[in-house]
C-alpha cells in the first residue's frame, strides 16, 4: 500500500513540475491573447509561435513536411481567448461538440456519470441519516476532501443532471492542467460530449477553436483519429464505437527501433502497448520464451493483476509501431470501458498460461522460440518476382533478341498449316509451286508424276523441264517468301540482324 501511495505522490510531483514548466512557456502567449482576444497581425502571431510550439496539441496536429512554428503562426489566428472562474461548467455531458480548448493557465476536472449501483448505495446510506441533512458534514470523514469540494460545487449548479436527492450523479475521473487540451474527440467523431468539464482552480485562461476552423487547420488529426477508430473497431469487433472512442483517447502512437528494451525483468510497471506493426520478444532470466507480432497486446498483464514490477523482459526485434497507454491513464480509461477491460483480461490469461508452459519447456531444455501469434507474411523479393524462362519450343520469347533468317524460317514452317488436297485433283503449276503446300525440293520428280492420274504426256514433259531448270531457284524462292512474310509480321528490320553464332 505504501508503494502505491509513494508512486501516486511521485506522479503528483511530476505533474506539478510539468504544469509549472508549461505555464512558463505560455506566459507570453497568455499576455497577447488576454490583451487582444484574437490575433490577426503577423507580428503578434510570430511572437506567440514559440509558446504554441511547446503544446502537445500543436505537435500532434502539425502536418508532415511543415515546420512546427509555421503551423503555429497559421493556426494561431483561429484561436479565441476565454476565461472562467472556479465552479463553472465549460461544457456539459451530452452537449454537441462545437469547440476544442487549450489551457494556458489553470485546472479543470473531467466528470462522467456514476454507475447506478453506486448511486443506489449512497441513497440508502443517506436515507439512514438524521434530518436536517448537512451534505459536507455527513461525508467529511467518509470521502476525500477534494471529492467533497467537487460535489459541493456541482450541488450549486441547481440541475438534476448533477445532483438529485442529495446524491451526486457524477464523479471525477481525470484532470487537465496548463498546456493540455480537451474537447477534440467530439469534434472528430461528430458525437455528443462524453464528459462534463468543471473548473477547479480559482481562475482558468484558455484559447478555443471552433469546429469548422479545427477541421480546416487540423485535418491531419481528424484523419488520423478516424483511421485509429476504424483500426480499434477491428481489434474489438463486438464493442460499440462510443466505448472504443472513450478508451482510445488515452493511447498515443509511437515508434520503436530494433534491439531496444521496452522494459526489463524487475523494472517498475509504467505502461502497456498494442503492436500495430512489428515484432517483440519476451525474455525471462535472459532466456527467450516467445514472440508476439501485429495486433497483439503486451505488458497489460501486470497492470490488471495490480503488480508494480515486471515479471519478464520485453525486447524489440523489428522496427515496431505501437499504441502506448500509461499506467495512470489505463486506470482512468478502464472505468469508461468495462467491456474492453474484459477482453484484455481474457488476453492476459492466455499470455500468462502460455508463459507458464514455456517456462516448463525451458526447464526441459526445449528453448526454441515459438511465436504466439503468427506474424505478418514477409515474402522475399525473389519469391514475389518470379522470372519465367521462355518455352523451349518457341523461338520468340518475351525478352528482346536478334533473330537470324534461319530462326525465322524455322518458326514459320512450324506454324504453317498444310492444305489437304484430294488425290483426284489435278496438279497445276501454280498449285505445285505455292508456299502453302510447303514442297520439299529434295524429292525426285518421279515422286510427283506418279501421284498424278491421269496425266498426259505433254504435261509430264513440261513439268520435268520446269523441275530441272528451277530446282535451285525454287528453294531460294521458298526461303525468300518465308522471310518476307516474317518481315511483314514483325515490322522491325533491326530484328533481322544475322546472329553469327547461329548461322555458323
Amino acid at each position: 500500500m505504501s508503494t502505491v501511495f509513494g508512486k501516486g505522490q511521485q506522479g503528483q510531483n511530476e505533474m506539478t513540475t510539468q504544469r509549472r514548466k508549461n505555464e512558463a512557456n505560455l506566459r507570453l502567449t497568455l499576455q497577447y491573447y488576454s490583451k487582444y482576444g484574437k490575433l490577426t497581425e503577423d507580428h503578434s502571431l510570430e511572437q506567440i509561435a514559440p509558446g504554441l510550439a511547446s503544446l502537445e496539441f500543436m505537435k500532434r496536429n502539425c502536418p508532415e513536411r511543415t515546420k512546427l512554428e509555421e503551423f503555429c503562426i497559421q493556426s494561431g489566428q483561429y484561436f479565441e481567448f476565454e476565461q472562467y472562474k472556479q465552479g463553472d461548467i465549460i461544457f456539459h455531458y451530452g452537449d454537441i461538440g462545437d469547440k476544442v480548448y487549450v489551457i494556458l493557465k489553470g485546472e479543470v476536472a473531467v466528470l462522467v456519470p456514476r454507475a447506478e449501483s453506486e448511486i443506489e448505495a449512497e441513497r440508502e446510506e443517506i436515507g439512514q441519516a438524521k434530518l436536517p441533512f448537512d451534505f459536507e458534514m455527513f461525508w467529511r470523514n467518509k470521502k476525500p476532501s477534494k471529492q467533497i469540494q467537487i460535489e459541493a460545487q456541482l450541488a450549486q449548479q441547481n440541475s438534476n443532471l448533477y445532483f438529485k436527492d442529495n446524491v451526486c450523479m457524477f464523479k471525477k475521473v481525470f484532470q487537465f492542467y496548463s498546456g493540455q487540451s480537451f474537447g477534440d474527440v467530439a469534434l472528430i467523431s461528430d458525437k455528443p460530449r462524453t464528459a462534463s468539464i468543471l473548473v477547479t482552480s480559482d481562475q482558468i485562461y484558455l484559447i478555443s477553436m471552433c469546429k469548422k476552423d479545427f477541421k480546416i487547420s487540423c485535418e491531419k488529426s481528424v484523419l488520423e483519429m478516424n483511421q485509429t477508430l476504424d483500426y480499434f473497431v477491428t481489434v474489438f469487433p463486438c464493442i460499440g464505437k462510443m466505448q472504443i472512442s472513450k478508451f482510445i483517447q488515452f493511447f498515443h502512437k509511437t515508434d520503436f527501433s530494433p534491439q531496444q528494451w521496452l522494459w526489463k525483468e524487475g523494472e517498475q510497471v509504467k505502461f502497456f502497448i498494442l503492436i500495430l506493426k512489428g515484432r517483440v520478444e519476451i525474455k525471462q532470466q535472459q532466456l527467450p520464451l516467445y514472440q508476439v507480432s501485429d495486433n497483439s497486446f503486451i505488458g497489460h498483464e501486470e497492470i490488471l493483476e495490480g503488480l508494480t514490477t515486471r515479471q519478464y523482459g520485453c525486447k524489440i526485434l523489428d522496427n515496431t509501431i505501437a499504441y502506448l497507454m500509461d499506467y495512470e491513464d489505463f486506470n482512468i480509461a478502464r472505468k469508461n470501458a468495462p467491456e474492453i477491460v474484459k477482453v484484455l483480461i481474457e488476453k492476459a490469461k492466455l499470455m500468462t498460461s502460455y508463459l507458464e508452459r514455456r517456462k516448463e519447456e525451458v526447464k526441459k531444455g526445449q528453448a526454441n522460440v515459438q511465436p504466439l501469434y503468427q506474424p505478418v507474411e514477409r515474402r522475399l523479393i525473389q519469391d514475389m518476382f518470379v522470372i519465367k524462362s521462355p518455352r523451349n519450343n518457341e523461338v520468340r520469347s518475351n525478352q528482346p533478341k536478334y533473330l537470324s533468317y534461319f530462326d525465322i524460317t524455322k518458326f514459320n514452317k512450324k506454324k504453317a498449316q498444310p492444305n489437304s488436297i484430294n488425290q483426284q485433283q489435278s496438279i497445276s503449276e501454280d498449285l505445285y509451286f505455292s508456299k502453302e503446300k510447303n514442297v520439299k525440293t529434295t524429292r525426285s520428280p518421279s515422286y510427283y508424276t506418279q501421284r498424278v492420274s491421269p496425266m498426259n504426256k505433254q504435261m509430264k514433259e513440261i513439268l520435268m523441264k520446269k523441275f530441272k531448270l528451277n530446282v535451285r531457284f525454287n528453294a531460294m524462292k521458298s526461303l525468300k517468301i518465308s522471310s518476307c512474310k516474317s518481315a511483314y509480321d514483325l515490322r522491325n528490320k533491326d530484328r533481322f540482324k544475322t546472329d553469327a553464332s547461329i548461322d555458323n
